[in-house]
């Protein structure tokens, strides 16, 4: 991410009020996340997330009005440039290796406008973090859409049946959940972020098609956590494992109990052969 810069003078000034639970190490990561000197730990990451969730109940108070950290992204980013970001992610031959640049375009026109608001003042320290929270959930949604785009179309190429919400839809995009394979209702993330949030604690879809990173090689797997109901109707024997030790088990099925439930973890590849062959016994 770029140094920041000092904000349009003559702007009323504004102050942020931070929640419980934002501590000193979370600024910290915060920090090296938008100077961007040198990449994230692995140990970087989780913290940070946690950071970011936390900010959401942040608040900029100006002129004896206040708004959340979440309502003023959703007003000044999501609204204004998301519905855009979708069409152009979509017209792209390869969204995941192409949504980059449109990333970080939109991200200097996210930066202007939160000068030309006020929102980000050299006199305001804490102003970084408005800009280091916008930014950075600006980020997650076009990984995240790119994601989705070419995991969509990787199915209807793979010949698996699904229906899926409607990227172009606004409304449609923030429904209860991403997309439906054989009645089962699943989300699609870009990462096992979604374990590490609290708003995400009930894990209530019946799969998630996501990546892992596996360490020792360097690399991101593709794989879907599937609720036991799912997987049955799939069949396997699945390796009962501790997530932390997910990966001596993987490539074979994995079961792991995370917050008290069961998700048994597969290479996606082998969980869309799984499934093919299910929809084709069914279809016959």
């Amino acid at each position: 991410m770029p140094e920041t810069e000092p904000g349009s003078p003559g702007v009323a000034q504004a102050s942020v009020r931070l929640p419980l639970g934002f501590t000193r190490s979370h600024r910290q990561v915060i920090h090296r996340y938008l100077r961007g000197r040198e990449p994230l730990s692995g140990n970087d990451w989780p913290l940070l997330i946690q950071a970011m969730d936390t900010l959401r109940r942040a608040e900029v108070v100006r002129g004896g009005a206040s708004e959340t950290f979440a309502d003023l992204y959703d007003r000044l980013v999501d609204a204004v440039y998301s519905d855009s970001l979708i069409g152009q992610l979509l017209r792209l031959a390869s969204p995941e290796g192409e949504g980059e640049s449109l990333r970080a375009a939109t991200s200097r026109r996210i930066l202007t406008d939160l000068r030309a608001t006020g929102l980000w003042q050299a006199a305001v320290p804490d102003s970084q973090l408005v800009v280091a929270f916008c930014l950075y959930w600006w980020q997650m949604f076009v990984r995240g859409y790119a994601f989705e785009i070419a995991i969509y179309r990787d199915l209807a190429d793979s010949g698996i049946v699904h229906m899926a919400h409607d990227l172009r839809d606004r409304r449609a995009r923030l429904s209860g959940h991403d997309l439906e394979i054989m009645g089962f209702r699943g989300d699609v993330k870009t990462s096992t972020y979604f374990v590490l949030t609290r708003r995400s604690e009930t894990l209530a879809h019946d799969f998630y098609i996501t990546r892992m990173y596996h360490v020792n090689v360097q690399r991101w797997h593709r794989v879907v956590w599937l609720k036991p109901l799912f997987w049955h109707i799939l069949n396997g024997e699945p390796t009962p494992v501790s997530y932390e030790a997910i990966w001596q088990v993987l490539p074979s099925v994995a079961q792991i109990t995370l917050r008290s439930q069961k998700f048994v973890v597969v290479f996606y590849e082998e969980w869309k052969q799984r499934v093919i062959a299910q929809q084709v016994k069914e279809a016959n």
